[in-house]
């Protein structure tokens, strides 16, 4: 080129070479395939009501998922099914009112939103196992007993995940408070919270069945007992 010096040409001709050189194309994604959702899952949905526990089965025959999600609502039978993109797509029928759920695959996981008759939120599913070894088992929507003192007491119980952590709330015909401490570890449910009457309360249990058995000490040993909860 005419004016420019050897390293100027050479720089100019490295530039162009680059432009017209094809780009390196990046490695396929893994394709998501209906079998992928194949099979039995557990989690739960938020709803503006509490959390609403989920169990679900799904098979796939020529080339189509069929399957019925359990819900603390009611039965919920899958219509339709269809990969769009990187997610499944699920249309249900709960009593009469027609809904989707878009699935994606996270991990072992299968998050995503559920849309209802113009209301919606987020949901999980975990394989059973899968969610028994982390505080998925637990999370959702709970009613259970306690027997203290000689007394049966009802209660209701509401946990969460946030960032790997588990959060909630307990009440009872007293009235509702926080969980100041929630923990999954090992296969044992830590929880801790202040009474409405200010007395703290420690409460331990595990998965039995599907079911939540464990102890309760109430203000620091004036009182021990035992309680089990159901999923709602």
């Amino acid at each position: 080129m005419l004016g420019m010096s050897r390293g100027a040409v050479l720089a100019v001709m490295v530039v162009l070479a680059a432009l017209v050189a094809p780009a390196v194309a990046a490695p396929p994604a893994q394709p998501v395939t209906i079998e992928s959702f194949a099979g039995a899952w557990e989690g739960a949905a938020q709803t503006p009501n509490g959390d609403v526990s989920l169990r679900s089965v799904f098979a796939v025959a020529d080339g189509k998922l069929t399957g019925t999600i359990e819900s603390s609502m009611g039965p919920i039978p899958v219509t339709a099914a269809a990969i769009q993109a990187d997610r499944l797509v699920v249309t249900i029928d709960f009593q009469g009112t027609v809904g989707t759920l878009t699935c994606a695959l996270k991990g072992s996981r299968i998050e995503g939103v559920w849309d209802l008759g113009g209301n919606g939120g987020t949901f999980w599913l975990a394989r059973p196992g899968a969610a028994a070894a982390g505080g998925d088992g637990v999370v959702g929507s709970w009613a259970g007993e306690v027997q203290l003192a000689g007394q049966v007491v009802p209660f209701n119980l509401t946990l969460r995940e946030t960032a790997g952590s588990l959060a909630g709330e307990i009440g009872s015909a007293d009235g509702s408070v926080p969980l100041s401490k929630a923990t999954w570890a090992e296969g044992t449910l830590q929880m801790e919270f202040t009474y409405v009457g200010g007395q703290p309360v420690a409460m331990a249990g595990k998965l039995d069945g599907g079911k939540l058995v464990g102890t309760i000490d109430f203000n620091k040993g004036e009182a021990a007992g035992t309680w089990t909860a159901a999923k709602k």
